[in-house]
């Protein structure tokens, strides 16, 4: 279906952009050591950095991994069941268990974002104190585009369409 490869190809851009991240994180842990070190020159940036590029490179990343089926499972029983088996029990875990609590979750994330835009909220921990609600978007962008990535998946089981696990 042409909505499942709209957010698949949303998954994999989301990858690139969580490459982006990290790329961020190291140029600026690496700004900060030599700042820090040589030039006796902390940042006050580098922390809230640090953390926000981590957690970004986290959230844009899980979605594409839900794609490929990269995510740790403990397949013991899972291996041992027939196929079909397997994709009803993939499929209506992934579509009524797992969607509807990450569609919650996308939505809370949604919630504080606009309520961190709209009161300004800033980081209390360091002395930069960036506006949070960017961060906090992205959080529920990756959110968001999770809970989609599982119900495609979840629907692909639910008809019988090729899994990972089939084809590897």
């Amino acid at each position: 279906m042409m909505i499942f490869k709209l957010i698949d190809r949303l998954s994999s851009l989301s990858a690139w952009l969580s490459k982006a991240a990290l790329i961020v994180l190291s140029v600026a842990m690496l700004y900060e050591v030599v700042a820090r070190y040589i030039f006796n020159a902390s940042t006050i940036w580098a922390f809230d950095v640090s953390y926000m590029a981590t957690g970004i490179a986290f959230m844009f990343g899980v979605a594409w991994t839900a794609k490929v089926d990269g995510h740790v499972r403990v397949d013991v029983f899972s291996s041992m069941m027939p196929p079909r088996l397997f994709r009803l029990i993939n499929g209506v875990v992934y579509t009524l268990l797992m969607f509807p609590v990450l569609s919650l979750m996308a939505w809370h994330g949604w919630k504080k974002t606009v309520n961190a835009f709209l009161s300004g909220e800033v980081e209390m921990v360091s002395i930069w104190a960036p506006k949070m609600w960017p961060f906090y978007s992205c959080i529920a962008f990756g959110l968001s585009l999770l809970a989609l990535q599982v119900l495609v998946i979840g629907l692909r089981s639910l008809m019988n369409e090729n899994t990972c696990r089939e084809t590897t």
